[in-house]
């Protein structure tokens, strides 16, 4: 792997575009991508919707090439490339035999900087948006989540659909395109992350003569999020009734992270956790539950998922009541702790062996640190984590903001008033 060092490096444009660098040594393929610090929670009101339009079309061609010559020109090499829009973050990735790295990157920037903006073209792109929309409100699983996104953030870009809304999606045009790009596509708001095999001098060349003219961050910033208490649900002729729980976390920036880590782990992380032993596996009450961690720069949730008939909804709420305070009570057992040590840096210890994970890690770690982590400090962190760091991280946990959303027939309804009486 000529021109690579072994350890990862950071490295800064003058401009402020962060470069993270993570060389796997023996690997002869590359992931890399480019990482935007904008999503839907730095939409305007009337734009909601935007970010995703804008990634959606980066595909309608880029550079010299149209759309086919787009796609052909990334499968004659034998590669992909795909986007996402969360939140917080737009995403471009490529993947490709390393040799080829330099020119997906380039490929990148087309997507970013020399996007085909057609206005007819925007239209057609309204209507896939569309029914993208339509086919998430179909889901329940999917739906379900919106319902207790949008109520936990109210009135707020946090609670606002990622897909937007049909009016604020359809009045976006090709001027509104350019100069919400314009706004957010800023120096230091910009992390191109490689992890793979690849050759660095190749990377930073196409880096410099891509990205090292974009002007220098403004001083910008989202209105900070609050979470509100909160219950909703919606009636609908489902066999299955879907309920989304959720209570106080951790922001990004938080040192308690690695505790919330386990604490959700020994909640509802796999089949040997508290929840998936009793609500499934002892009373029978959902086929699906389990709990997760969610972060975004200022704010924090702890959320749990279940899927069950709709009479045991309230059934399965009260149990997930139970496990939580228990935990905040109590604490975890040293055997459980022991189980969500090991399964927690097993997972990251196997994400780090698959360069696309790595890649994505790299760039959140600059984002969120200003740094590249090594993985062992995290699992450090990880295992230094006590009974009584998890038995407080439950405890906050129970003090903040609690909200319920259900999807379902009516019956499982009661599932609301249970978890969050007070919303």
């Amino acid at each position: 792997m000529a021109g690579m060092k072994v350890e990862p490096e950071l490295i800064e444009l003058e401009n402020g575009v962060r470069i993270a660098l993570d060389p796997m040594p023996g690997l002869e393929t590359t992931a890399l991508g480019v990482y935007v610090r904008v999503g839907a929670r730095w939409e305007r009101p009337e734009e909601n919707g935007i970010a995703h339009l804008f990634e959606h079309m980066a595909f309608k061609g880029a550079g010299g090439r149209d759309a086919t010559e787009f796609a052909e020109a990334i499968e004659n090499v034998g590669g992909f490339v795909n986007a996402s829009t969360s939140y917080e973050r737009t995403t471009y990735t490529a993947r490709v035999v390393k040799e080829q790295a330099g020119f997906a990157l380039g490929l990148l920037a087309d997507m970013m900087f020399e996007p085909h903006w057609d206005a007819e073209e925007l239209e057609k792109e309204k209507g896939v948006v569309a029914q993208e929309r339509a086919e998430a409100f179909d889901q329940p699983d999917d739906r379900v989540f919106e319902l207790h996104q949008s109520g936990v953030f109210k009135d707020q870009a946090l609670g606002r659909p990622i897909l937007g809304a049909a009016e604020t999606v359809q009045a976006v045009s090709v001027k509104d395109l350019r100069a919400f790009r314009d706004r957010h596509t800023t120096g230091s708001r910009l992390v191109i992350s490689v992890a793979g095999g690849y050759n660095k001098r190749d990377i930073l060349k196409i880096a410099e003569q891509r990205f090292g003219a974009v002007g220098a961050t403004k001083k910008t910033s989202a209105p900070r999020a609050k979470a509100h208490a909160m219950g909703s649900a919606e009636a609908r002729r489902t066999e299955q009734a879907h309920v989304v729980l959720s209570c106080g976390g951790v922001a990004q920036s938080s040192e308690d992270g690695p505790s919330f880590w386990a604490l959700s782990e020994i909640l509802g992380g796999g089949m040997a956790s508290r929840l998936f032993q009793e609500v499934r596996e002892k009373r029978g009450l959902v086929y699906a539950i389990n709990s997760w961690t969610e972060s975004y720069e200022d704010v924090g949730r702890l959320g749990i998922y279940a899927g069950c008939s709709a009479k045991n909804a309230k059934e399965v709420a009260n149990c997930v009541n139970d496990a939580l305070e228990a935990l905040a009570e109590s604490g975890p057992t040293e055997a459980e702790m022991t189980r969500a040590k090991a399964i927690v840096s097993a997972q990251m210890l196997m994400g780090a062996e698959a360069p696309s994970a790595r890649c994505d890690s790299r760039a959140n770690q600059v984002f969120r640190k200003g740094r590249i982590i090594p993985y062992m400090e995290i699992k450090d962190k990880l295992l230094a984590v006590t009974a009584a760091d998890v038995r407080k991280s439950a405890q906050v946990a129970l003090k903040g903001p609690r909200a319920a959303a259900v999807i379902g027939p009516k019956a499982a309804h009661n599932a609301v008033r249970v978890f969050a009486p007070t919303a």
